[in-house]
């Protein structure tokens, strides 16, 4: 049968509230590891236009914060310099770091990090996708 298998792969879907470009850097918590796995990939869908700037602009990054909450590492990251937009309803890939997918243990957290450049700019309301499977 074609297509993934239930039993093997996962893809939570999660809304998210608009990132205003007022706004200084925030950090929300998108998934939480509910056993071992896999982290493949992440997208990310915006409901308004997103133009790059390389100036003023707003950058996202995924982190693993771990089961304490206190983690720093980046896992993926999508910068909007001038020339890379978000196209209203379209689904942009956000890039895993070079180490490429990932392992997480069992209440491991991730977070997505929208860090403010310049005056930043508004992103969503939207919708997040992470791609993961049991290890």
């Amino acid at each position: 049968m074609p297509g993934r298998r239930e039993s093997t792969e996962f893809t939570e879907r999660m809304a998210l509230a608009v990132h205003a470009a007022a706004t200084a850097t925030e950090e929300r918590t998108v998934f939480s590891a509910p056993c071992a796995c896999r982290v493949r990939a992440f997208s990310i869908v915006s409901d308004i236009a997103v133009t790059g700037d390389n100036t003023n602009t707003t950058n996202l990054n995924v982190k693993n914060k771990g089961a304490a909450g206190v983690g720093t590492t980046v896992v993926a990251t999508l910068n909007l310099p001038t020339g890379t937009n978000l196209v209203a309803f379209d689904e942009n890939a956000i890039p895993l770091a070079a180490a490429g997918a990932f392992a997480m243990v069992e209440g491991d957290t991730l977070t997505l990090e929208f860090v403010k450049v310049g005056t930043g700019v508004a992103i969503g309301p939207g919708m997040l996708t992470i791609d993961w499977e049991p290890l």
